[in-house]
């Protein structure tokens, strides 16, 4: 990592894309959706907090087989690294290194995976949940009433959680921006990113293999919610 560094101080540099137009269009997808859902079961307005959740969910299935089959940077197998990365990015952040990645950083990428972890798991017990009043999840019946009201006190501990999580998500993008001048957002929303010309830039999958996988998630929460 070090010599990487070396060789890199002073490149010149280039635009390079290092995120597809289906990861962004997800991660942006997901953001308005969960602010939808949080807004429409503060509002009572059921059926479309219901309506968010499945397209949640659909998304969440893609993410995964997108970190299984997708793009080059956006497999868990590129972005998940082991402690000893992680405690060298958090050097980097000390000595203010700049921005050299063409992926999530050690760091970000273990936030990844909680997130992502969160939001399925919030959304895959709202299957489950009923509020005694308006509301019943497709799978409540399953479980016997029971169950489903321990399943609905688990959806809302989750939903606390993912608020900290979130939170502690864009204070890191705002600390990133602000402190070590990452244009982590900026990317998000372009794509690009100005590296080195001798940093590779990754190997993207077309958006053929996106509409297959998306379609193959929504064929599933379709089945989960209209069949069982």
């Amino acid at each position: 990592m070090a010599e990487h560094d070396r060789s890199t101080e002073g490149a010149a540099l280039r635009p390079v894309l290092v995120w597809d137009l289906p990861t962004r269009i997800v991660h942006w997808s997901l953001v308005l959706l969960m602010i939808g859902s949080f807004v429409t079961v503060r509002l009572h307005v059921m059926d479309l907090h219901a309506l968010c959740g499945y397209a949640i969910l659909t998304l969440v299935i893609f993410r995964i087989l997108w970190g299984l089959l997708g793009s080059e940077n956006a497999r868990f197998s590129h972005f998940l690294q082991g402690p000893g990365a992680v405690i060298a990015h958090l050097g980097h952040i000390v000595t203010r290194k700049p921005d050299r990645e063409t992926s999530h950083n050690a760091l970000g990428g273990w936030a990844v995976i909680l997130l992502l972890g969160l939001v399925a798991a919030q959304a895959t017990t709202g299957l489950f949940a009923n509020d005694d009043i308006l509301f019943r999840g497709p799978l409540s019946r399953t479980v016997g009433k029971a169950m489903s009201d321990s399943i609905t006190g688990w959806h809302y501990l989750i939903s606390d959680l993912l608020l900290i999580a979130v939170g502690v998500h864009v204070a890191a993008a705002l600390f990133y921006r602000l402190f070590l001048r990452h244009r982590l957002v900026e990317a998000m929303v372009t794509g690009r990113k100005a590296l080195p010309a001798n940093v590779p830039a990754p190997r993207l999958a077309g958006i053929g293999r996106a509409v297959v996988l998306l379609a193959l998630s929504a064929a599933a929460v379709r089945g989960v919610v209209t069949l069982v």
